[in-house]
């Protein structure tokens, strides 16, 4: 290791040592094995009553007697008095790139002393704390992007941690909401989270710098679960029964994408995207319009990321994919015996699945005008009634429909309810479509090559100019969804090289009328002249004068062209 990785390193390990210390509800100071306080937390400022920038350099002994300092060993508490005060005062040791630091920590006698004195083992709180520096610990910046990641951590994730540095933490972590924490403020701490098929213990909370929030750390406990051992068994038991009796449900009701991944930086979808981020926040009905492809689904597994429901059920349902006949049972569920082929037990819809998540009506557009009915009432009383039932089940739901269809227009031709419109009309988000963005283009199709070589085990890591003249020449009817189908299609054209050029792009983008010289109006017309002389001579063996009789032309006019373009 280089001196500047070296240095590097270090400052990683103060800055993950520097946000715990910083989020401990009780006095923490970090010295050297001279007692020079090199960092402290703002509960320090308080007892001690004096700036920040008074504090950090001055040797500890400035404030409590040394005496009392060096009869501390490490791992006991003593009680010193200060300003009047009494205060239980403790040390520990900890190490950062194998350099030995003292931490010690200051409380009331009601603070932290009845915490230890109530602990069969004195150490066990400090152990704690302190093992959160070295266990699965992840840091982000404001925006969720990874700045460090522990060595145990990445081991168990099975990732480099050089690999995932300066990636989003919801490429690298499953279920994180590291992201979140980091853009709220609000800490998270003994939270359940899914990795690897397993439930794991996970604590967030945020990085505060001068007032503003500059990122978040987390730790997930992966090993030695300790006192969650009764809480884990719980939830494992509580999983098996659920998916006994909602094996129909199996966990597929899940958003996956966030707005990190809406890739662009046109006026057009940044508008897009923030009105959908304000969205996010409420619990509103969402409509968003676009053509198709333009990545409206995107948008709401986005959305349902960024509020409050996000641990909750995300279900997608595509109103056109579905038989208008199966259409209510699929959504409002259905009873035991209420038709011919009904399951034993009956069956929950779409809109039961998604209680106290939320639901992605797709193609909301093509619900037929009774279903329409039933669905306004849904989103009027809050509550849904199964096919072959006589009561209602109140839900709670959010709902973010979508459709490529001009739904007022719908409304004029008496194909779409105005009440029901209203209902979901309430934020309305329009997606731009690929044309109104062409900014975006490069950009886009580099995502789609990053996305697709490993996939396809290619190593393409550009475009050509030409390629790209194509590309962005194109009107793109099928938006989005085509251009990725055009680049993964263009990766299967490539053999060994590591560019994308215009002969592996389809012919639809290659057979441009731009591609070709444009003929002057004179030209054209006299290729189609002659070829029309031809084609009546043909017709007539050779007869001239009823080929001029055909084109509706005088013999010596028909004479005269002959001669012009001597045939």
């Amino acid at each position: 290791m280089n001196m500047k990785d070296f240095v590097g390193a270090i400052e990683r390990s103060y800055e993950q040592m520097e946000a715990i210390i910083r989020s401990l509800p009780f006095g923490t100071i970090l010295t050297d094995l001279d007692q020079t306080i090199l960092f402290h937390n703002e509960t320090v400022q308080k007892i001690f009553k004096r700036p920040a920038d008074r504090i950090n350099g001055e040797v500890l002994t400035t404030y409590v007697d040394p005496n009392l300092l060096d009869g501390i060993a490490e791992g006991t508490n003593i009680h010193i008095d200060f300003r009047g005060h009494t205060f239980v005062l403790r040390k520990e040791h900890t190490t950062i790139n194998d350099q030995l630091y003292y931490v010690y920590l200051f409380s009331s006698v009601k603070g932290l002393e009845e915490i230890l004195s109530a602990s069969s083992e004195k150490t066990e709180l400090l152990e704690t704390v302190m093992e959160f520096a070295f266990d699965g610990v992840v840091m982000v910046d404001k925006d969720g992007y990874i700045t460090m990641l522990s060595k145990e951590y990445a081991e168990f994730l099975n990732v480099r941690v050089e690999d995932v540095i300066g990636k989003h933490a919801t490429d690298v972590i499953e279920n994180t909401r590291m992201h979140i924490v980091a853009k709220t403020g609000k800490p998270e701490v003994a939270d359940l989270q899914r990795i690897k098929g397993d439930y794991m213990i996970a604590t967030r909370v945020p990085i505060i710098k001068n007032g503003e929030i500059t990122g978040a750390v987390g730790r997930v406990l992966f090993r030695n679960v300790g006192g969650f051992n009764s809480l884990y068994k719980r939830v494992k038991l509580m999983e098996t029964e659920l998916k006994k009796y909602k094996g129909e449900f199996r966990e597929q009701n899940k958003a996956t994408y966030t707005f990190h991944h809406i890739v662009g930086d046109s006026d057009s979808i940044i508008k897009a995207k923030h009105q959908a981020e304000r969205a996010a926040n409420s619990d509103s009905n969402v409509l968003l319009l676009g053509e198709s492809g333009t990545g409206k689904e995107l948008f709401a597994h986005a959305i349902h990321n960024a509020g409050s429901r996000a641990p909750g059920s995300f279900v997608k349902v595509n109103c056109a994919a579905i038989p208008p006949d199966l259409l209510e049972s699929e959504l409002f569920g259905y009873e035991e015996g209420s038709f011919t082929g009904a399951k034993k037990g009956g069956k929950k819809g779409k809109f039961e699945a998604a209680d106290g998540g939320t639901i992605f009506l797709d193609e909301i557009g093509e619900l037929p005008l009774h279903m329409q009915v039933k669905f306004l009432r849904v989103l009027q009383e809050k509550e849904v009634e199964r096919v072959g039932s006589t009561t209602s089940k109140p839900i709670d739901v959010r709902v973010i429909a979508a459709t490529n269809r001009n739904l007022e227009e719908m409304v004029d031709k008496g194909e779409f309810r105005l009440d029901l419109f209203y209902r979901l009309n309430v934020v309305a988000i329009h997606i731009p479509p690929l044309r109104d963005r062409e900014k975006d283009l490069g950009q886009l199709c580099l995502h789609f090559i990053e996305k697709l070589n490993p996939i396809m085990k290619k190593k393409v890591d550009g475009i050509s100019k030409d390629a790209q003249r194509l590309l962005h020449q194109y009107k793109w009817p099928g938006n989005i969804r085509e251009l990725e189908n055009v680049i993964e299609r263009a990766l299967n054209m490539l053999d060994n090289g590591t560019v994308i050029k215009s002969e592996h792009l389809p012919a639809k983008l290659t057979d441009t009328p731009s591609n070709h010289s444009v003929e002057s109006l004179a030209v054209s017309i006299e290729k189609a002249e002659k070829t029309a002389l031809m084609n009546a001579l043909k017709q007539t063996k050779g007869n001239r004068s009823k080929a001029a009789s055909l084109l509706g032309i005088s013999r010596s006019t028909f004479y005269e062209k002959l001669t012009k373009y001597q045939l």
